[in-house]
């Protein structure tokens, strides 16, 4: 069986479009078969990008898992200040998100392929990483899309995630908090949970009772 975070060379091509509306901004992407979320904005990264956009971002994103670009590209749109790496295994994805990247005239973003972050040099590193992760590849390459961030962030750089409860939020979010030494649920809404994470330089432990509603 064939799954998003696959490639299948043999699965007939269907464009479609995809729309939505962040921000009163109208946005429509090109999307097909074989990607996540292929015909509409899905309720996670709607969730996480709408936390995002309150969260005063700027200098170097990463997108992990971009599939057709609907995070980064939606953030490099709405946020100038921003320069957009898109990572992505689905090769079908990925000239999808070149060509989304085109029609919405951005020339604030760096799209890539890569398993997980094969693709960045050892030393490459963001100030916020974000991620909406391939949940059917399974717990360990989740895990290894959230704790391997680490390595990829800047001292107090930020890792942004969301995931459903039913598919082992909690799990993940204690998981996040062992490598991490904070893990802050920032909001939750029809059981879709947005965490944050801070690489603080020390083990200095954050807590937080804001949830945004």
């Amino acid at each position: 069986m064939h799954h998003y975070f696959t490639n299948n060379d043999d699965l007939k091509s269907a464009v479609r479009p995809v729309e939505y509306v962040i921000n009163d901004h109208q946005f429509t992407l090109i999307s097909d078969r074989g990607v996540f979320s292929k015909n509409t904005l899905d309720t996670g990264s709607a969730e996480l990008i709408k936390v995002l956009l309150k969260e005063d971002l700027e200098g170097s994103l990463l997108d992990l898992g971009s599939g057709i670009g609907i995070i980064g590209l939606t953030l490099a749109k709405l946020q100038s200040n921003l320069q957009v790496t898109l990572l992505e295994i689905n090769r079908r994805a990925l000239d999808l998100s070149k060509k989304n990247a085109k029609m919405l005239g951005l020339n604030n973003v760096n799209i890539r392929f890569s398993d997980s972050y094969q693709a960045l040099d050892k030393d490459e590193k963001f100030m916020v990483i974000v991620t909406n992760p391939p949940i059917r590849a399974g717990k360990k390459n989740v895990y290894e899309f959230l704790g391997g961030s680490r390595a990829h962030l800047l001292d107090n750089g930020r890792l942004y995630f969301v995931m459903r409860k039913s598919h082992g939020a909690l799990s993940a979010a204690r998981y996040v908090e062992e490598t991490f030494g904070n893990c802050q649920l920032i909001k939750r809404h029809q059981g879709y949970y947005v965490y944050r994470a801070i690489n603080v330089p020390s083990s200095t432990i954050l807590k937080s009772e804001a949830i945004y509603e």
